[in-house]
């Protein structure tokens, strides 16, 4: 059976698989960011593109940032 990249354990159930580069790790490993699982290495990259993503929302949206008053 395969270990887990992330604690090196060796993996059983619950399992998810990272949404960028399919490795499979254990659901306590995993790091979540916009409903999708990710391991280490992938979230870091992830979490900037949900950061990209909620501020194009924001901008489509014509809203200002919190606490500005014009």
């Amino acid at each position: 059976m395969p270990d887990c990249p992330i604690c090196g354990k060796p993996l059983e159930s619950p399992m998810v698989k990272c949404s960028s580069c399919n490795a499979e790790l254990h659901r306590a490993c995993a790091k979540r960011t916009m409903g999708k699982s990710y391991c280490k290495d992938c979230y870091k990259q992830a979490k900037k593109q949900a950061r990209f993503e909620r501020m194009v929302q924001h901008e489509a949206l014509g809203r200002e940032k919190p606490g500005r008053m014009w």
